[in-house]
């Protein structure tokens, strides 16, 4: 046989066995994304089936779906290495939205509806300083309507900006120049990494001010269990990406046959959040239970005729599913604050609509 024969012949069977490690790979994944997405859908099955909350089981079943498509996505990007900036828009849009849906989530525990309701408990507090050493510098937090469309504005911010950034991640790739994993200044990964991280920590931080001054009145809803499960998933899927490209940085992490260095890395934050989101669901059960929600038929019949409507009632998958018209109405609300004077999203849709009727 000739070196030219034994050398294609070598090249294939490495082919081979790159095919087999990689299929294993998947296979092993897809155990923990089966595994997730079963947990996940159980439970809101569960929520669904005893909707006797709506305006907080919507963010709830909002929040649940994280996982299935945190886990999904990870799962078939891992297959399709050259697709998974692309595949990853989805899952960048939905992480920017569950930040919402939890402080969405804790106005729904205290106002049941209501949003005046909690201006009331926030009017009636002193006003809160600042966490040391932002005390420092910041003046106290005046507690009140304000506060609330504050904490919006800073969750709305990363509901926009973390797709915006992936977006740009895709352009400057097209262009080469985004370079993921590489800190270069002459990269664009570098700068929408330090954009994505001002975001969520901006957001984060109002999350923090909201439950310090509210944390009595959100005790008997538990909400330090669930907020850990919405920070464990977006910190670890970040800061663990961010780890990954400083071992590459370091040439710790090297191409693998026809998977480039960058390849590898995004494939091995992929596996670790397939793997992880098995967990995330199993904790979930804990965070979000729907037991609370079971109404039995003794306790239905004994409610008034409101409340007794109120029970199962159901609206739309967008809306039962992902609190999509709550999120509308407060994207409305703040986003008046950051854009011209006179423009008012909701103003612009009633009028676009109006001029397609005539």
């Amino acid at each position: 046989m000739a070196w030219g024969e034994m050398d294609d012949v070598f090249e294939a069977e490495v082919r081979s066995a790159e095919a087999q490690m990689q299929l294993v790979v998947w296979i092993a994944a897809g155990f923990f994304v089966a595994t997730a997405v079963g947990a996940s859908v159980v439970l809101i099955r569960g929520h669904l089936a005893h909707f006797s909350r709506p305006i907080v089981q919507s963010k709830i079943v909002g929040i649940l779906w994280m996982v299935p498509i945190y886990a999904t996505d990870s799962w078939l990007s891992l297959r399709f290495k050259d697709a998974a900036l692309y595949l990853d828009l989805m899952r960048d849009s939905y992480e920017g939205y569950v930040i919402y849906l939890f402080l969405a989530l804790m106005i729904a525990y205290l106002g049941d509806g209501s949003e005046e309701r909690v201006v009331e408990i926030l009017r009636s507090l002193p006003d809160m300083p600042h966490p040391y050493p932002f005390s420092k510098w910041c003046a106290p937090v005046k507690l009140g309507a304000a506060f609330i469309r504050d904490c919006k504005l800073a969750t709305m911010q990363f509901v926009v900006l973390k797709p915006l950034m992936s977006l740009v991640a895709i352009v400057l790739e097209l262009n080469g120049v985004y370079n993921q994993g590489s800190f270069s200044a002459a990269t664009g990964y570098l700068y929408t990494s330090l954009v994505v991280n001002a975001s969520i920590t901006y957001a984060f931080y109002y999350l923090v001010l909201f439950y310090l001054a509210l944390g009595e009145p959100l005790k008997p809803f538990n909400p330090v269990p669930k907020f850990l499960c919405i920070k464990a998933v977006l910190f670890l899927s970040f800061w663990q990406s961010v780890v990954l490209a400083f071992l590459s940085r370091f040439q710790l992490i090297h191409e693998v046959g026809s998977w480039s260095v960058e390849n590898v890395t995004t494939g091995i934050n992929n596996l670790l959040i397939c793997c992880e989101m098995g967990f995330v669901a199993l904790a979930h059960h804990h965070a979000f239970p729907y037991a609370p929600y079971v109404v039995t038929a003794d306790a239905a019949a004994n409610t008034n005729a409101a409340t007794a409507a109120h029970v199962s009632q159901r609206r739309s998958v967008l809306a039962d599913h992902l609190a999509f018209g709550d999120a509308m109405r407060d994207f409305n609300e703040v986003m008046p604050v950051v854009l011209p004077t006179h423009f008012t999203p909701g103003a612009s849709i009633l009028k676009a609509k109006k001029n397609l009727t005539q």
